[in-house]
């Protein structure tokens, strides 16, 4: 029976290294690019509280993904400002969390000089911590 598993196990690894590798697949049919940033974490307004957040930025093409890490040091001191104006009580609510998403993006992409469909197109939370 182990004999049997073994066979499905690497062919189901495999499969999933090959998705990771090429960076997965978008619903139009293409190949989406990603950027994952480092880890921000930051003061809330107010001082009392602060974020922990870990994203990845999907974004229109994979040159983009590079530009990214060239610009990183803007990006990320333009997105520690943007962030650490933001209220806890309002980034615990759904609809706190989507306008932020909507503000990263369109501060990551005014650094980029980029519009949302030719540079960064969604911002993904891959940890959101506030204490």
């Amino acid at each position: 029976m182990r004999f049997i598993w073994f066979p499905m196990l690497a062919a189901l690894l495999f499969v999933s290294a090959s998705a990771q590798a090429s960076g997965g697949g978008s619903k139009e049919g293409g190949a989406s690019s990603y950027a994952k940033l480092e880890t921000f974490t930051v003061n809330l307004q107010g001082l009392t509280q602060y974020l922990q957040v870990d994203m990845s930025l999907k974004v229109a093409d994979p040159k983009i993904a590079e530009s990214i890490k060239g610009w990183s040091p803007v990006i990320r001191h333009e997105l520690i400002l943007l962030l650490s104006s933001q209220s806890g009580e309002e980034l615990a609510t759904l609809a706190g969390k989507k306008k932020v998403t909507g503000l990263i993006r369109s501060a990551i992409n005014k650094v980029l000089k980029l519009d949302a469909k030719a540079g960064v197109t969604d911002v993904l939370f891959e940890s959101f911590v506030i204490q």
